[in-house]
């Protein structure tokens, strides 16, 4: 049940999705993209550059329209059978993370609810991701969720913030935004009024703002005592 204004001064947190809620490590991400390849019957070397310099792209439209320009881009034979394939191959080794949530996230994200604060996601991420993510745990326990793929916008781009904000119902300022980082994720809810928290993962962001080692950690910076 939402409580106004008993939440000190937060009504909403707001999270990044990858390696905040969800685990990528770096081998999942070489992985993805050396099955995609291989699903492509493209030589990664091929790929590599082209797929890189195309990421805003691949992340601010349909996945299969930017895999189909792709291939226009670099004259591949891929048919669609092959551009399906690449995108069961995706959706089989990202939907993995959502299978297994970062330490504490269901919980968290539950206790906040509990505590009465809205609860919403911004994500860089590929169209594939709304499947994988309204179909995990973590889905029913955000109010809103903004996805690159759909905003036709990325982090950091403050509007992307200001979107999620709009859609809670609720003032930037109102809001915790908590990400690891990248992206400069962090400059972009700042920029756009809200609070930023990094939750360092031990990768040497210098963030100089506050910061938390662990999820269950939001829930004394979001809810007074």
């Amino acid at each position: 049940m939402r409580h106004s204004g008993d939440t000190g001064p937060f009504r909403a947190v707001v999270f990044d999705l990858w390696k905040t809620l969800v685990p990528l490590p770096d081998e999942v991400k070489r992985r993805a993209f050396t099955d995609t390849a291989r699903a492509l019957g493209t030589p990664e070397a091929e790929l590599a550059g082209p797929w890189a310099q195309t990421r805003t792209r691949r992340e601010t439209g349909p996945l299969d329209g930017y895999l189909a320009e792709l291939r226009e881009q670099l004259g591949a034979d891929w048919d669609d059978a092959r551009l399906a394939e690449a995108m069961r191959v995706r959706r089989g080794i990202h939907g993995q993370g959502f299978a297994a949530p970062a330490p504490g996230a269901v919980e968290t994200l539950t206790a906040l609810r509990e505590d009465g604060l809205y609860l919403g996601l911004v994500s860089n991420c590929s169209s594939d991701v709304r499947d994988m993510l309204d179909r995990s745990a973590l889905g029913p326990l955000l109010d809103i969720t903004v996805l690159s793929a759909e905003a036709g916008l990325m982090k950091p781009d403050p509007e992307v913030f200001r979107l999620a904000a709009r859609r809670l119902g609720v003032d930037p300022a109102e809001c915790l935004y908590v990400g690891d980082g990248h992206d400069r994720e962090l400059d972009g809810a700042t920029e756009a009024g809200m609070t930023a928290v990094l939750l360092d993962l031990g990768e040497g962001n210098p963030w100089p703002g506050r910061r938390i080692t662990a999820l269950p950690q939001v829930l004394r910076l979001a809810v007074p005592c």
